[in-house]
């Protein structure tokens, strides 16, 4: 978000390039990154609660390993992303703009997998305001190095501003970790064999963790993509409106890491405490989504303000926040019933829906609605929105029908 607001400073070009590079990275990086570390959210979390201290560090360290040898192929499509840019669009400046960004990113994606996967080591713990803390301390000096970077660098500024806070963001947390608080499950002793052997649950969870994940994101971003078909206006738009709905995105998700890990460590230590943790979830999801569509419908005008000060784009960016709103109203009961799934150790179920609900039911809507009806981003949001009413219902009927004897019968297998 920061990154985009600084790049918009530059022009609606530079903001668009800026949207479509981060879409790209996103989608082909830490979407990955997320959904496959979710399996630490079943792994590290069901072994605190049973006591099993020292698998939770090295369930964490076989996480960290398997998705820094995947950097490898995914920095080498960031270094040749032209191609595939250039099928998105047709506007060659800005794939040549996106291709600079995407360049630098190899640099930036091992502190990305590092945070994200001490990051679910210390929440299986309990532990889950260090990392917030870490990226509020982060936000600082990010605006400072953006400042200071746009007006050198120009367009190159907001990405190495973004390396640069991601790696001051990793070293802190595992400073943290080693040296204050954490290392109680750390293992020690990890022989290489060790670190390399029974990968198995990983790639049984964060498969589909990742198309869980992923299937959400790609549902999300490729509204970005499918915006470059409609002009640079309606693309400027559709990222700010974007910009804002990952932002509103984070705090459901934040409560939702800690609902996943709360309910894994119920399972693990094979408590009935999910009588009252899940009734719990559900009413928390219920005033999120109250939240997040009154305050992006009521402040829609001043935070349109924010990003450009054309009257025209400012009209488009309002107009999109009324459907926006809407999609999170409904998405935050998604969000939260989809970490209840991860916690129980049912990504499987969780991931058929999401890819049922956003591409047999969102995606053919908002083409329909986007391209025919000629609603253009207007009507993608609106197809989105469908797909999500859809997948949240779903989940919802899930979560409610569980099966808690079967669940924790099989949480005592993998542990």
């Amino acid at each position: 978000m920061i990154s985009i607001y600084f790049a918009s400073k530059l022009g609606p070009e530079y903001l668009a390039a800026c949207s479509l590079s981060i879409t790209t990275f996103y989608l082909s990086g830490p979407v990955i990154f997320n959904g496959f570390s979710t399996a630490l959210d079943t792994l590290c979390s069901t072994a605190f609660g049973a006591g099993h201290y020292r698998k939770v560090g090295l369930y964490y360290q076989r996480c960290t390993v398997i998705l820094l040898f995947a950097l490898l192929p995914i920095s080498v499509f960031w270094l040749n992303a032209g191609p595939v840019l250039a099928a998105m669009t047709s506007e060659k400046k800005l794939v040549t703009l996106c291709e600079q960004y995407l360049r630098l990113m190899p640099l930036a994606a091992p502190a990305v997998v590092i945070f994200e996967c001490s990051k679910r080591y210390l929440q299986s713990q309990y532990k889950f305001t260090v990392p917030t803390r870490i990226t509020i301390l982060a936000l600082p000096l990010s605006f400072i190095l953006n400042t200071k970077f746009l007006s050198i660098f120009k367009f190159q500024g907001p990405p190495l501003a973004f390396i640069i806070t991601y790696w001051f963001m990793c070293i802190s947390l595992l400073l943290y970790i080693f040296f204050i608080d954490g290392y109680q499950c750390w293992r020690p002793n990890t022989t290489i064999r060790q670190l390399f052997s029974d990968w198995s649950p990983f790639f049984r969870l964060g498969i589909p963790g990742v198309l869980m994940i992923m299937s959400e994101a790609f549902a999300f971003q490729i509204l970005t993509i499918l915006s470059t078909r409609f002009g640079l206006d309606e693309l400027a738009a559709q990222s700010v409106v974007s910009t804002l709905a990952s932002f509103a995105f984070q705090l459901p998700f934040s409560v939702g890491i800690c609902c996943s890990t709360r309910i894994a460590n119920i399972i693990g230590g094979r408590s009935s405490n999910h009588k009252v943790a899940i009734p719990v979830t559900i009413g928390v999801a219920c005033f999120l989504s109250y939240f997040n569509f009154a305050w992006m419908v009521a402040f829609r005008y001043p935070l349109a303000k924010q990003f450009s000060d054309d009257n025209e784009l400012i009209s488009k960016v309002c107009h999109l926040f009324l459907v926006v709103g809407f999609n999170q109203f409904l998405d935050c009961i998604n969000i939260l019933c989809a970490a209840i799934l991860r916690g129980q150790g049912r990504q499987r179920i969780g991931s058929s829906l999401s890819l049922f609900s956003y591409y047999i039911i969102a995606t053919p809507f908002e083409l329909l609605l986007g391209f025919y009806y000629d609603m253009k981003v207007f009507g993608l949001w609106l197809g989105l929105a469908l797909g999500v009413s859809f997948l949240s219902i779903s989940e919802l009927i899930v979560v409610l029908r569980s099966d808690w004897d079967s669940i924790m019968r099989k949480s005592a297998e993998i542990v």
